[in-house]
């Protein structure tokens, strides 16, 4: 799932990806919880109206607050 996380071409794969990853409300950040697990649903309509793949719909800063929460998850495994 990582290596699909790294590999994805745009944040709103990304985002899904860290959605399925991780359980909800376990991000231990409230805005990526808000994020993940309200605003970018399918069922929200106005995910709809652009394509994903096309238009980067996910906030960079969001993408990074994940990347934090997987490095700090790789970090508790390593030690």
């Amino acid at each position: 799932m990582r290596q699909l996380y790294n590999a994805a071409s745009n944040n709103y794969e990304k985002l899904q990806l860290f959605r399925m990853r991780t359980p909800y409300g376990k991000h231990g950040v409230s805005e990526v919880d808000k994020f993940i697990n309200e605003t970018y649903h399918i069922e929200n309509e106005y995910i709809m109206q652009l394509n994903p793949s096309k238009y980067e719909v996910v906030p960079h800063y969001l993408v990074k607050k994940c990347d934090e929460c997987l490095s700090s998850e790789q970090d508790q495994l390593a030690a």
